[in-house]
Order: structure tokens, then C-alpha cells, then sequence
């Protein structure tokens, strides 16, 4: 039997896509963080859940493929024993927290998604030796832990997790259909037991589909 159904879905294809369109606009000075846009974004979030940090997101994406690159290096997978990974989690609200009491500079000085968008934009001169270490500890972490970096340690994650608490539109399961195969926890990248909700609003939920397209009975997991 196989694990995970090979058949492609439209939002596999769209979801590698669109943050490569997105760091080129950011790159070439076509986008940037104003009122606007962090209206549209916090509004999305509100409604239907974390999609920058699933489909937006550039560093969320690199450590996403170099989990694909781990895997098909068959590099041994770290999963995080359910207690820790619950404890770990608050990380990232403690994070979020001290950024709210005005260490937001230190923080950012040594964020390892800050160092990234500095890679992608050729801009490194900020970077210090400690902000490269914590970049390059991720990113090889990356290869056998899904999105460490986005789960347990990052601000804005954490506060669009907040947010999406609130969201109308959700992944919802069928109780009646579900066989509980157990394959939507397995592949799930934020380590979310999707098979234990009828409405997953984990804050830790990036809105990937990953847990649709591995779901064996068609219509048992849906987003609406």
C-alpha cells in the first residue's frame, strides 16, 4: 500500500511558484510592507488562516525544499517527540513577546529570515558572524526536521498563528468518511494530529493541503 497518493494537485503546483514571484517582487522594488498590504495580509490571516507563512513565505519554502532534498538523499528524519514539540512551540511566542517589549532590533539583527532575504538580495553586509551561524544551523536542520525555523522560533509566524485562531475558512474533516489511516498526520510539515480535529485551527497550521492531497478518500478532508 502506498504511503502518500502520487496524484498532483493544482495547489502543488501553484504553492512552489508563488514565492518565487514574490521575492522577485520584493527584490526589484515592486512590493513592499505598507499599510495596504499588511491590511491584506492580516485579513487573509483572520479569515482563512497562516497562507504567507504557506505560500508566500521565501525562507519558509527553502527549508521546505531542503526537507524534500533530505528526503530524497534519504538523510533519516527527526520527528519531535509530541511533549517536546509542544514545548518548543511556545518558543516562538516568547519570541513574538520579547519583540513586543522592545527587543525587536536584537532580534531582527540575528534573524535567520532576515539573513535569508539578505542572501536573495544580494545585501549581506548586515549580516553578522552570529546571524550566519543561526542561518546555516536552519538551514542544514532543514534536512531532517520539517520547517524548524518557521515552527518553533519565528515572530511572524507566531503572530499570523494568533490571528488565524480566528479564521472562518479552515481544512474540515468528515468524520463520517474518515478511515483513520492516519496519513494527514504523517505528512503534515507543522506536526499538527489532523486526524484529531473536525476543524483544524491549530495556530502551528499553514494552510499547505499537503494533508488533502495525502487523504485516500476523496472529500474527507476539505478547505471551506
Amino acid at each position: 500500500m502506498k504511503l502518500f497518493s502520487t496524484k498532483i494537485r493544482w495547489y502543488q503546483l501553484v504553492r512552489p511558484l508563488l514565492p518565487a514571484a514574490y521575492t522577485a517582487l520584493l527584490t526589484l522594488g515592486f512590493m513592499s510592507k505598507s499599510l495596504p498590504y499588511m491590511i491584506i495580509i492580516l485579513g487573509t490571516t483572520v479569515l482563512g488562516g497562516a497562507w504567507f507563512c504557506g505560500w508566500l513565505c521565501p525562507f519558509g519554502f527553502a527549508q521546505e525544499w531542503l526537507g524534500k532534498l533530505g528526503r530524497a538523499l534519504r538523510i533519516p528524519r527527526l520527528r519531535i517527540p509530541d511533549k517536546a514539540d509542544r514545548w518548543l512551540r511556545l518558543t516562538r511566542y516568547i519570541l513574538l513577546g520579547l519583540s513586543f517589549a522592545g527587543f525587536s532590533v536584537i532580534l531582527l539583527a540575528q534573524s535567520p529570515y532576515g539573513s535569508f532575504m539578505g542572501v536573495i538580495n544580494l545585501n549581506t553586509s548586515f549580516i553578522t558572524q552570529t546571524a550566519w551561524i543561526l542561518l546555516a544551523s536552519f538551514m542544514t536542520a532543514s534536512l531532517i526536521i520539517d520547517r524548524p525555523f518557521c515552527r518553533y522560533f519565528c515572530p511572524e509566524g507566531a503572530r499570523y498563528g494568533i490571528l488565524s485562531l480566528t479564521r472562518i475558512f479552515t481544512i474540515t474533516r468528515n468524520e463520517k468518511a474518515c478511515v483513520s489511516c492516519g496519513k494527514c498526520d504523517k505528512i503534515c510539515p507543522s506536526q499538527i494530529p489532523v486526524s484529531s480535529y473536525r476543524h483544524v485551527r491549530s495556530a502551528q497550521c499553514i494552510n499547505c493541503m499537503e494533508c488533502i492531497a495525502a487523504c485516500p478518500v476523496k472529500g474527507t478532508l476539505q478547505f471551506k
